[in-house]
C-alpha cells in the first residue's frame, strides 16, 4: 500500500513536470491531464479518492485574479464554477475541508517550481492557515521566480500583478519595490520590443499605476506608447490613464482635446458606420471632459453626417394576401352602416396595429430560444437623420428593444390594411364634411369645438389624398387627448417655471404610463408608446416628425395615427354610436 506521503510526493513530481510548460494554459491542462490519467471522465473530483491528486486539482482550480474596488486593486481568489443555488466547485477556499489544506502545506515542502509553490503558498495565505504572513511572503518570492521563468506576456504580467497586490497586503514593501521595479522593466521592454502587444504593456501599467505611489518614469512610458501605438482604441486608453494622472486643470484639458481628436481622425480615415461610430466616440469623450467649446466642435462633426454617408443597406420583402382575404378584412368596414360606425371600427375591430402584447412577448422569447447569436450582437438604433439614437444599456433595455421590434413588424404589415379600411369607409359612404366630422367627435366630454374641428381637418386630410397633412397635424392632437384624459384624472403633472426653466407638461410617455396605471389596455398602451414616444425602437413617429426627420409620410403611416387618435378619443366619454 502507498503511502501518503509517497502519494504527495508524487503529485509534486507531476505539478513540477507540469510548470516546465511555456505558458499557464497548457501548464494547468498538462497537470490536469497527468493527475486524471485513468480516472473516468464522469467522474467528479469531489468523490475521486486519492486525496492529494483531488487536494492539486482542487489547488490549480480557482481562478486568481486582480479586480479594481473602490479606484483600488485587490486579488481575488474564486472557485471555477459558480451554480445558480450557490454551489461552487471547487469549494470556497474557506469551506475546503481541513484534510486537504494539510495536503496543500504538504505540498509545500515537496514541490520545486515557482509556479505551482507560487499557487499553493497563496491558497495557504488565503485560508490564513498557520503563519499567514509568511505563506504570503513565500507566495509572493514565488510568483517573481515563475514570472522569470516565463518570457514577457500576459502570463508574466498576471503574476507580478498577483504578487505585487499579496505584498502590498501584508505591508511586504521591500518585494513590492522588486516587483514594481520589474513590471517598469518590462514595460520599458515591451514598448522597445519588435512586436507590438499593447495588451500586454496596458496589463503592466494597470499594476504600476494602482499603487499609491507609482514610480517615476511612468509619464514618460505614457508618452511614448502614445506615440508607438496608433490604434485609436489603445491610444484612448492610454490617455485616460494620463487624464487619471494629470492634477493640473490646463493639462487635463489638453488631454481631453487630444483624446477627442484621437477619435476625430480615426473617423477622418474611414468610412460608413464605422466613422459614424468614431465621431460619436469623439462626442462621448468630449462630453466627459465638460469643456463645451470642445463639445460643441464635437458635436457639429457628428451632425455633418448624412444617411447616404453610413453606407447602409436597404432591405425589402412582402408577402402576398389574396383579394378575398383583403376583402374579409375590409368586410366590417363595408357593412358598418354608416361612415360614424365605420371610424368606430378601426379600433374596436381592428385593435392595435403593434398586436397582442401577450403573444408579442411569447414571439420574442420564442426568438430568443431560437436565435441565440442574435441575442448576443449589440445593437444602436438610428434616427431619421441617420444619427445614433439608442443603445440598450442593460438586459431590460435589450428585452424592451426586442419587443419594440416585434411591435414594429406587426406595424409594417397591418398599417396598409388600416390604410385600405380608411378608404374603404369614404368609397362606402362618402367623405363627410368638416361640420359633421366636427360634431360627431364633439360627442365626447373632453373634446372641445376647436379640437374636434382639428381632428375632422385631419380625417378630410387623408380622404382628399394628403395623407402627409393628415399625419403631421394629427400627431400633436394625441399628444392633446392623452393630456386632457391625465388632467381628468386630477392627477397634477403640470410643473411650473423653475429659476430659468419654463412650466411644461411630463413627455408624452409618462402620461402614458398614468393612463396605464388607471386600467389603459396594455396592449393600447404600448402600441401608442411604439407608435409615437418609444426610446427602445418602434417608430418613435412624434419625435423624428418634430425635429423634421421625417421627409415623408405614406399613407399608412398616416392610417396608423389616425386610428390611434380614434382610439384616445373614444377614451374621453362614450360616444353616442359606440353600441355597436
Amino acid at each position: 500500500m502507498v503511502s501518503r506521503d509517497d502519494q504527495v510526493e508524487s503529485v509534486a513530481s507531476v505539478i513540477d513536470q507540469a510548470a516546465q510548460a511555456s505558458s499557464k494554459f497548457e501548464a494547468t491542462r498538462a497537470l490536469r491531464m497527468a493527475l486524471l490519467s485513468g480516472t473516468p471522465s464522469d467522474v467528479p473530483v469531489a468523490e475521486i479518492p486519492d486525496l492529494p491528486v483531488k487536494a492539486a486539482l482542487w489547488a490549480f482550480d480557482y481562478r486568481i485574479s486582480v479586480e479594481h474596488d473602490s479606484n483600488r486593486q485587490r486579488v481575488v481568489v474564486e472557485p471555477r464554477f459558480r451554480g445558480a443555488s450557490g454551489e461552487t466547485d471547487p469549494p470556497k477556499v474557506a469551506a475546503v475541508a481541513e484534510e486537504v489544506v494539510e495536503v496543500w502545506h504538504a505540498l509545500t515542502s515537496k514541490v520545486a517550481s515557482p509556479w505551482g509553490l507560487a499557487r499553493l503558498q497563496h491558497l495557504l495565505f488565503e485560508r490564513r492557515f498557520g503563519r499567514a504572513h509568511e505563506h504570503a511572503i513565500a507566495a509572493t518570492e514565488s510568483y517573481l521566480a515563475a514570472a522569470a521563468n516565463w518570457e514577457i506576456g500576459l502570463d508574466r504580467a498576471k503574476l507580478l500583478g498577483i504578487a505585487l497586490r499579496v505584498a502590498r497586503s501584508v505591508n511586504s514593501n521591500d518585494q513590492a519595490e522588486l516587483i514594481v521595479s520589474q513590471l517598469m522593466g518590462d514595460a520599458r521592454q515591451e514598448l522597445s520590443g519588435d512586436g507590438l502587444r499593447p495588451g500586454v504593456f496596458m496589463r503592466l501599467m494597470e499594476s504600476i499605476l494602482a499603487e499609491r505611489n507609482p514610480p517615476g518614469g511612468v509619464d514618460d512610458l505614457l508618452e511614448d506608447a502614445f506615440i508607438e501605438y496608433t490604434d485609436p482604441f489603445i491610444r484612448d486608453n492610454v490617455l485616460r490613464l494620463q487624464i487619471a494622472r494629470a492634477s493640473d486643470a490646463e493639462a487635463k484639458k489638453g488631454l481631453w482635446g487630444k483624446l477627442v481628436e484621437v477619435w476625430s481622425e480615426a473617423a477622418n480615415h474611414s468610412q460608413g458606420l464605422v466613422r459614424a461610430a468614431h465621431l460619436k466616440k469623439a462626442l462621448e469623450c468630449a462630453e466627459g471632459s465638460q469643456d463645451r467649446k470642445l463639445i460643441e466642435r464635437a458635436a457639429a462633426n457628428l451632425q455633418s453626417l448624412r444617411k447616404e454617408d453610413l453606407g447602409l443597406a436597404t432591405f425589402t420583402a412582402s408577402t402576398g394576401i389574396d383579394d378575398a382575404e383583403i376583402e374579409r378584412f375590409l368586410a366590417p368596414i363595408s357593412g358598418a352602416g354608416n361612415w360614424q360606425q365605420a371610424l368606430l371600427g378601426l379600433y374596436q375591430i381592428y385593435g392595435p396595429p403593434t398586436g397582442d402584447l401577450t403573444q408579442n412577448k411569447a414571439r420574442v422569447e420564442q426568438h430568443a430560444r431560437e436565435f441565440v447569436l442574435g441575442g448576443l450582437l449589440s445593437k444602436e438604433l438610428l434616427g431619421g437623420d441617420g444619427l445614433p439614437r439608442y443603445r440598450p444599456q442593460s438586459d431590460e433595455d435589450r428585452d424592451a428593444m426586442a419587443l419594440a421590434e416585434q411591435e414594429s413588424y406587426n406595424i409594417q404589415i397591418f398599417a396598409p390594411i388600416l390604410a385600405m379600411a380608411l378608404s374603404r369607409a369614404a368609397d362606402t359612404y362618402g367623405i363627410p364634411s368638416e361640420s359633421e366630422l366636427a360634431e360627431f367627435f364633439a360627442q365626447t366630454p373632453l373634446t372641445d369645438e376647436d379640437l374636434a374641428h382639428a381632428l375632422a381637418r385631419a380625417f378630410i386630410r387623408y380622404w382628399a389624398g394628403d395623407a402627409e397633412g393628415a399625419a403631421f397635424t394629427i400627431i400633436p392632437r394625441i399628444e392633446t387627448m392623452v393630456r386632457n384624459l391625465v388632467i381628468a384624472m386630477d392627477r397634477g403633472v403640470y410643473r411650473i417655471q423653475r429659476d430659468q426653466k419654463p412650466g411644461q407638461y411630463p413627455g408624452l410617455g409618462y402620461l402614458l404610463d398614468i393612463l396605464k396605471v388607471h386600467g389603459m389596455d396594455e396592449s393600447w398602451h404600448r402600441c401608442v408608446l411604439t407608435v409615437c414616444a418609444n426610446p427602445a425602437g418602434g417608430w418613435n413617429i412624434r419625435n423624428e416628425v418634430a425635429h423634421g426627420f421625417i421627409v415623408n409620410m405614406g399613407m399608412p403611416a398616416a392610417a396608423v395615427v389616425l386610428q390611434l387618435a380614434v382610439y384616445l378619443w373614444s377614451l374621453n366619454g362614450s360616444p353616442d354610436d359606440a353600441d355597436g
